[in-house]
């Protein structure tokens, strides 16, 4: 990717067709700085962790509808959602526990996005991906190696992320260790996906929540978000 050639995000057809009310989008964010965190974004989820267990800590979290409308579509795709929890869910559950993830700042800004908003997000290294990238089906028995080094293969009907030549993420394996954002990212690629059910405008609220803070806690600049 030549630095100021932005990618634009497809979504092929065939996702719709065979998971009505599946929604995609993506946010490009450029010029960010990585750090292991910043003080303004520690303070901000402090703010939100507290919001997060007045409401939810006696909860009945199986029963929340956004996390059974996550788990119906991972079993749609042929996962097992206690096994692998979805994002949103693992994440609530991991900030009621005072354990939520801490990596850096543009990997935290989009956690904390997904936390608030129910809207997964995952952010990769534009640098890294080759042509525009696809959110469509894979065919089943594709490996690729996760952010941790797990190698993993994708089921028949599974929603992807790819590139021109490779496997970016799969929706309920994870992130692709190729395309990770690390110290020297400089523009990334944010990408929403909801779950049949979750209404859309959660997936705009992540892209928007998660774009201003990449400007915010990362110095980057929002070149484009887009719903498709």
């Amino acid at each position: 990717m030549v630095t100021g050639e932005w990618c634009k995000m497809k979504l092929d057809p065939r996702v719709r067709e065979r998971y009505p009310g599946f929604a995609a989008g993506y946010a490009v964010v450029s010029g960010i700085t990585i750090e292991p965190t910043v003080e303004g974004l520690i303070e901000r989820k402090e703010r939100v962790f507290a919001e997060v267990k007045e409401k939810y800590s006696s909860a009945d979290i199986s029963s929340i509808p956004e996390v059974s409308a996550y788990r119906s579509f991972f079993r749609q795709m042929g996962a097992d959602p206690s096994s692998y929890r979805p994002a949103p869910e693992y994440l609530l559950r991991r900030a009621l526990d005072d354990r939520f993830p801490a990596i850096n700042n543009l990997v935290d800004s989009c956690l904390l996005a997904t936390l608030e908003t129910w809207g997964p997000v995952g952010v990769y290294d534009m640098e890294k991906i080759r042509g525009d990238p696809v959110t469509t089906l894979s065919q089943g028995g594709e490996s690729f190696q996760l952010i941790s080094g797990k190698s993993v293969t994708t089921r028949p009907g599974e929603v992807v992320l790819r590139d021109d030549q490779k496997l970016i993420a799969a929706y309920t394996l994870g992130d692709a260790r190729a395309c990770m954002v690390t110290q020297k990212t400089s523009n990334a690629l944010m990408v929403a996906w909801n779950a049949p059910g979750v209404d859309g405008e959660r997936l705009q609220a992540a892209l928007n929540t998660s774009a201003t803070y990449a400007r915010k806690y990362c110095g980057g600049h929002v070149e484009k978000i887009e719903v498709l």
